[in-house]
């Protein structure tokens, strides 16, 4: 009879997870095939071109020199973060990059992937802690969340990070329920990992070592395999130091600038608070989880000691770094869920216990209404304006200029360019220094230098977004390919549902006088994420690494 029983229970818990899977295929790979559904907030084409050098470090293997292969990388090819964005996301696109190509949708995969463990860690961790019934309802609802399908949807770390986190989160509670060292080492390097996938990750750390020393005491926080997963931890999280301390000083510099503004006032404190109610959750699930967290307190429910750690712990961390976007307090979401799940248990009479079920379907289905018809933000024409400058080549190098484009460009040029051997000069690299969305430098005074980089630098065209720039060195730029030393080629309407974009144009001028690179220039450009500039003899560019 136990034997049948456990056999149901596997079968049901199959069942379950068949279910989760296919929401999160429904959901976060709509649009999966078109390469244009692009995140334009900045980061996206970083994770997306980081990933690309990954992939071709590998395919190279330059283990003799591998830092100059690096530098020669970025100055191929623009739009690298090394340092400044975390690792893991673009590590994990290498297997996607190798099996379907280089592509938008290739990336998106690993996304996907993510967002299928992300749920099926949930639902392993709720079971074990409640029962199969609220597992699944606190799983469909996080899957079906409005805010975490949008992030399932673009490369960015959010749902890495978040995954990693409730893998974590389940390692943990089993090393407390079992003991076993195997659960303790196996959380420290899901934990590592996390923390390679996002720093904020690192704020888990104090919630997790508070449970235990709520739950099992002081003695068990100093237990041997305690200390020796903290060492492994250490261990693993050692390069992420000098790293971070070398190529992410603006990254530190603005975090610190944060801290302390948000010492005093209100608004600090009551913004993620209000991004709860205003972006991250639907109505239905912020009501119910709040009133479910308040039974659970009046009912002194030991299992949700960890997830109301989890969302106040959490809270005062997030907040005390000043930082200000919904996105960042993205991982108190499935403690809201489960909350949500639990109200089920609120009255002990079976017709509500019917009522409330039906009405955590009803916002399941609704959930996925709203989240099915989202638009998710796109941009079309960067990959027809590089496939065109790739398909018509002239010249060793491309002059690329743009106010909002941070990297596609460079990307969709990788991407149609698999021998390696066109290269993309950035005009806010060249012309001016560009930090994140701000100019700080102006490289060239006078209107005839951009003559001089075309000519030293092997220029063939000039691709731009047509529209006005605030630097006088681009607007030079945007005025001169006008005149008559250039060809208009091509003007590209760039298709978007973001206002900045609204009536841009990509123009692909072809310089009238190129000639060949002048040998041995050197190619400069400052970096201010990471408070350096790179130097190379562009020579060495002429070839493919």
């Amino acid at each position: 009879m136990e034997l049948g029983n456990s056999y149901h229970r596997s079968v049901q818990s199959i069942l379950y997870l068949l279910l989760l899977g296919s929401l999160v295929l429904l959901l976060a790979t709509k649009g999966i095939t078109h390469e244009e559904i692009v995140s334009l907030q900045g980061d996206m084409p970083r994770y997306l071109m980081n990933g690309v050098y990954f992939y071709d470090l590998l395919k190279d293997l330059p283990l003799t020199h591998a830092m100059a292969y690096t530098y020669q990388y970025y100055a191929r090819y623009p739009a690298l973060s090394l340092g400044h964005h975390p690792l893991l996301l673009s590590v994990a696109e290498v297997p996607f990059y190798t099996v379907l190509g280089v592509s938008v949708f290739s990336a998106r995969w690993a996304i996907v992937f993510f967002m299928l463990g992300a749920v099926i860690a949930w639902f392993f961790l709720i079971k074990t802690l409640y029962d199969e019934k609220i597992a699944l309802f606190s799983s469909a609802l996080f899957a079906t969340t409005p805010f975490i399908v949008g992030f399932s949807r673009v490369v960015l770390s959010e749902i890495p990070t978040l995954a990693l986190i409730l893998v974590t989160a389940y390692f943990f509670y089993r090393f407390v329920q079992t003991d076993k060292s195997k659960y303790a080492y196996a959380f420290a390097i899901s934990f590592s990992l996390s923390v390679y996938a996002k720093h904020l990750a690192i704020f888990m750390l104090p919630i997790f070592l508070l449970y235990l020393l709520l739950t099992r005491g002081v003695r068990k926080l100093l237990a041997k395999e305690v200390i020796l997963a903290v060492i492994l931890t250490f261990l693993l999280l050692l390069p992420l130091i000098p790293l971070t301390l070398k190529f992410s000083q603006t990254n530190i510099s603005w975090v610190a600038q944060k801290s302390l503004s948000s010492r005093v006032g209100l608004s600090p404190i009551l913004y993620y608070p209000r991004a709860l109610w205003q972006e991250q959750l639907t109505l239905p699930v912020l009501i119910l989880s709040l009133v479910s967290l308040g039974g659970s307190l009046y009912r002194r429910d030991k299992r949700a000691i960890l997830f109301l750690l989890w969302i106040g712990i959490f809270y005062v961390e997030i907040t005390c770094t000043g930082a200000r976007e919904a996105r960042y307090s993205i991982y108190w979401i499935p403690a809201f869920c489960l909350f949500a799940a639990t109200s089920v248990h609120l009255f002990p009479y079976r017709s509500w216990k019917i009522l409330l079920s039906s009405l955590l379907i009803f916002t399941v289905a609704y959930q996925t209404y709203l989240a099915f018809l989202s638009q998710p933000e796109y941009a079309e024409g960067y990959e027809s304006a590089a496939q065109y400058v790739t398909e018509n080549r002239k010249g060793e190098s491309i002059l690329f200029s743009a106010d909002i484009d941070s990297g596609y460009f460079v990307f969709f040029t990788r991407k149609h360019d698999p021998y390696r051997d066109l290269i993309v000069l950035r005009a806010d690299k060249m012309l001016v220094t560009s930090r994140m969305d701000y100019i700080v430098e102006e490289r060239i005074t006078r209107r005839d230098q951009i003559y001089e980089i075309l000519r030293n630098f092997g220029v063939g065209y000039v691709v731009m977004e047509d529209k006005p720039f605030k630097s006088s060195p681009l607007e030079w730029l945007r005025e001169e390919v006008k005149t008559d030393k250039f060809v208009l080629r091509k003007r590209i309407p760039i298709s978007s549902n973001r206002s900045t974009l609204q009536g841009v144009t990509l123009a692909i001028y072809e310089y009238k006088d190129y000639v060949p690179p002048v040998r041995g220039r050197i190619l400069t450009m400052n970096i201010p994420l990471m408070g350096d500039s790179i130097k190379i003899q562009f020579d060495d560019l002429f070839h493919p690494p």
